[in-house]
């Protein structure tokens, strides 16, 4: 852990150190409250050790503006003479967690700095644990892919962002030909595993890091292209053509090809739209392309 240490006496300090240091943690030191602040400000603390009586802010009121200001919650330990209930309650009130009197019997200061520790890797792996759920929320389960919940997040930043840079923004939406047939002829087990071999297929025909293939729900897919144009996005709807074409997924009930393919439809932003309308608007092709022998992308 990084612990600070805050005390306006050295020799305070350097007893704090010895203890935190032999037990195998990092240590940092302020003599006074606006030190503290700064430290806090620069570095990850973990833990903090705090002494009541400084010149100028006092403890006190360094806890509660460390809590103030810090968007992680850390342990706070008051280090104090002031034996009174009083003070005691004020620590706590101030935001503190822990007040142990001076002089501090190092084997208690050791203890009570494990028990903390404990509470400061159990934040971490509930943390953890919530960053994993928030994850798996926005991905699909069968594919891989990022969910219509996902998408619709993605969708809202990349379009404020391009509205903002004034860059180009085109998206794609994409459908499976005649899924149905393949599903009431191969049984939902193979449509499953079609399903999965599309997405790859779809993630593989992009180039870069940043764009974004989604399940947009059924046999639905859509793909968000930061910073491209309409023009540029037809050279990836023609690639994404041809892998369907290499992939050569078997389709013998297709009334398009003896293998699974798709039709899609593009719409690139125009600075007055809004998410709903860009994703209509590419509706509206992927619907002409259908109408018009399926296995293309209309832009």
């Amino acid at each position: 852990m990084n612990v600070l240490i805050v005390d306006d006496q050295r020799l305070m300090r350097e007893i704090s150190k010895a203890v935190v240091e032999s037990m195998g943690h990092t240590v940092f030191e302020a003599k006074n409250g606006e030190e503290a602040l700064e430290i806090v400000q620069a570095e990850k603390i973990d833990l903090l050790l705090l002494d009541v009586e400084m010149p100028g802010i006092n403890g006190f009121q360094t806890a509660k503006l460390i809590r103030d200001i810090s968007a992680i919650w850390f342990p706070i330990i008051f280090l104090s003479a002031k034996v009174e209930i009083e003070f005691f309650v004020e620590g706590i009130r101030s935001g503190g967690d822990v007040y142990l009197y001076k002089p501090v019997i190092p084997e208690v200061l050791e203890a009570m700095i494990k028990a903390m520790e404990r509470i400061v890797i159990s934040q971490e792996e509930l943390h953890h644990a919530k960053v994993k759920m928030e994850r798996l929320a926005h991905r699909d389960k069968l594919t891989g892919l990022v969910n219509r919940r996902g998408f619709d997040n993605a969708i809202s930043l990349e379009l404020t962002k391009a509205k903002r840079d004034k860059t180009p923004l085109t998206i794609m939406m994409i459908d499976v030909d005649q899924f149905k047939q393949y599903n009431d002829n191969y049984g939902h087990q193979a449509g499953d595993d079609c399903l999965r071999r599309v997405a790859q297929q779809l993630e593989k025909a992009l180039c870069r890091g940043f764009d974004i293939v989604a399940r947009y729900g059924g046999e639905e897919f859509a793909i968000i292209l930061p910073n491209t144009s309409l023009e540029q996005a037809k050279v990836v709807s023609t690639r994404i053509v041809q892998q369907m074409a290499e992939a050569n997924i078997p389709h013998e009930f297709s009334m398009v090809a003896d293998h699974v393919t798709i039709s899609g439809g593009m719409a690139e932003l125009d600075q007055h739209d809004t998410a709903k309308e860009l994703v209509e608007a590419a509706d509206k092709k992927l619907y002409l392309a259908k109408e018009n022998g399926r296995n293309q992308v209309y832009a």
